[in-house]
């Protein structure tokens, strides 16, 4: 029987697929003063808070979100610190992406702090790591997307045990979470911001999500 966590997932998925469909020729519309994006109603007057803790109830290292720095807080779980990187350092990718790419700031960061997936990965880059997708993407016969698992880079047991691979970046529409080793390395361990803290998962079920296009997940490894 499917965990109804995961038969959430899908159907949110779909549900963003169809949104974005529908959103796909809508133009953006600057604010009144000229400056880009306004501000949603429920954000104006409002700084996003900090972080209600760094510490989970079995004493690992576990950072719950508010507002919507979930990018910040996936990349802080997956190496268990806070130190980097910095909101500030986010932004600056951000703006940083958007002017190499000729893109629209808010492409990449909102007010809230949601960040693009391309300022995640620089974010990572930028201390030292690698960052790769795990997963390809094919059309078959039919027309319809198929995953395949990148062997080339390892299975999830040769991971677990390789020095050099840290874990996994985990893409959702609009969310972020991060797949790490337990701290004795036995095991992988799911971190989601939303939660109190770090839980195991099943790497077969992680696998399931990525190779049914739920999750978008990107391996982090030593250079």
């Amino acid at each position: 029987m499917e965990d109804p966590l995961y038969e959430i997932a899908r159907k949110r998925k779909r549900e963003w697929q169809q949104i974005a469909k529908e959103v796909n020729h809508t133009a953006s519309k600057p604010n009144g003063n000229g400056g880009g994006m306004a501000k949603p109603y429920n954000l104006r007057g409002h700084t996003p808070a900090a972080p209600t803790t760094t510490k989970s109830p079995d004493g690992d290292f576990h950072e719950q979100q508010r507002a919507m720095n979930c990018g910040l807080h996936a990349i802080h779980n997956l190496f268990r610190e806070s130190e980097w990187p910095t909101v500030k350092e986010m932004n600056e990718l951000a703006e940083t992406c958007a002017k190499e790419s000729g893109d629209q700031v808010y492409n990449h960061k909102s007010w809230g702090g949601y960040w693009s997936m391309d300022v995640v990965k620089r974010a990572i880059m930028a201390h030292g790591y690698k960052i790769e997708n795990m997963v390809d993407t094919k059309k078959n016969k039919d027309g319809e997307t198929c995953y395949l698992w990148k062997h080339q880079l390892g299975t999830m047991n040769e991971l677990l045990v390789d020095d050099n691979a840290i874990g996994f970046i985990i893409h959702q529409p609009q969310h972020y979470t991060a797949l790490r080793k337990q701290l004795d390395g036995e095991d992988w361990q799911y971190s989601n911001s939303y939660s109190t803290q770090s839980k195991y998962m099943n790497p077969h079920e992680f696998c399931k999500q990525a190779l049914e296009g739920v999750w978008n997940i990107y391996l982090v490894s030593k250079k």
